[in-house]
């Protein structure tokens, strides 16, 4: 059985983390879970918000939709489109993005079949998670 977490954090551009941990918090797509050493195998959908790696030292990361895998030796591959960590976050431009996201998705109303309302939806979940990661919730 698995003593350590491996976490791997990929975004198209590359690595963003790759680090030896305790404990490993995701934001599912179906809510929040908590991955440990020894966790059965797992592939999961994630949605933009905060990765924390660690539960005794944590470093936290704004990350953007994406999947999560854990295999049975504990390795953990996490691939999303984006993912910043929380202390490198310009607070200001995303707080700057949520605004600007947030009145162009007011001004859709209810459409939540149509692509590009999907795409301001995940904006606003993209600038939410950067400032969450930044502020140490």
């Amino acid at each position: 059985m698995a003593t350590s977490l491996d976490v791997n954090v990929v975004t198209p551009k590359g690595v963003i983390a790759h680090e030896d941990s305790d404990a490993l918090t995701a934001p599912g797509e179906e809510g929040e879970f908590e991955l440990l050493p020894g966790h059965t195998p797992l592939l999961a959908a994630l949605k933009p918000g905060v990765l924390t790696i660690g539960e005794k030292t944590k470093a936290r990361y704004a990350v953007s939709s994406g999947y999560l895998r854990i295999d049975p030796k504990g390795a953990i591959e996490v691939l999303v489109e984006q993912a910043v960590l929380g202390s490198d976050v310009d607070v200001d431009a995303a707080k700057a993005d949520l605004k600007s996201s947030e009145a162009e998705l007011a001004k859709w109303g209810d459409k939540p079949t149509d692509g590009d309302w999907k795409i301001l939806v995940n904006k606003v979940a993209w600038a939410q998670a950067r400032l969450d990661a930044a502020t140490n919730r």
